[in-house]
């Protein structure tokens, strides 16, 4: 089996495991009342993935209606790919293989950006979105070479910090892409 195949069945389980870390919350310890002893599984009745693994991997992001259907599907494949990145990002984070966050990294950072539209240009992807999607476009690119750079280094609270400030990007477009008047710059405005 390869390492990328490898990868990707761990993807449900890192992620669940991202989401419980990002709560920061410890569990509640057990009362000698509540306590019981772990659970034995065997082979045989172990579960294929995590509970909720199936719905974080089909996780996609509701259609704004502000956007038309034609620019939406444009968009679509690239987010797509930039939701792939980000969880195989997690994997070789979590995992502490450098090298693979390295070249994620420089994958993310190297992925084509959509061009800021022309003043008065009209009826292109770029025109509909507002201009806070291009400075983000631009944050991702930069904060996903400071990760790469940080992989280079080989130093784990630096990638994990760079990690955390690509999803923090990732997180602030999803903002634009479904509450565009919250970022009031949208053309016709």
């Amino acid at each position: 089996m390869t390492r990328t195949v490898k990868q990707l069945r761990l993807l449900p389980c890192a992620a669940l495991c991202a989401l419980a870390c990002a709560g920061n919350q410890a569990p509640a310890p057990a009362t000698a009342a509540s306590a019981s002893p772990p659970a034995t599984q065997t082979a045989d009745s172990a579960p294929d993935s995590a509970p909720g693994a199936e719905a974080a991997a089909q996780a996609n992001l509701p259609a704004p209606e502000w956007l038309p259907l034609e620019a939406r599907e444009m968009l679509s494949a690239g987010m797509q790919r930039h939701g792939e990145e980000m969880m195989l990002l997690l994997v070789s984070v979590m995992m502490l293989q450098h090298e693979d966050t390295e070249l994620l990294a420089q994958q993310v950072a190297s992925t084509p950006r959509l061009g800021r539209p022309a003043p008065g240009e009209s009826g292109t992807l770029g025109s509909l979105l507002p201009a806070r999607f291009f400075e983000l476009q631009d944050e991702l690119q930069a904060r996903a070479r400071a990760m790469a750079d940080a992989a280079r280094t080989k130093d784990d609270s630096r990638i994990v910090r760079a990690y955390g400030q690509l999803a923090e990007t990732c997180v602030s477009c999803h903002s634009v892409y479904l509450n565009p008047d919250e970022h009031a710059d949208l053309p016709g405005d």
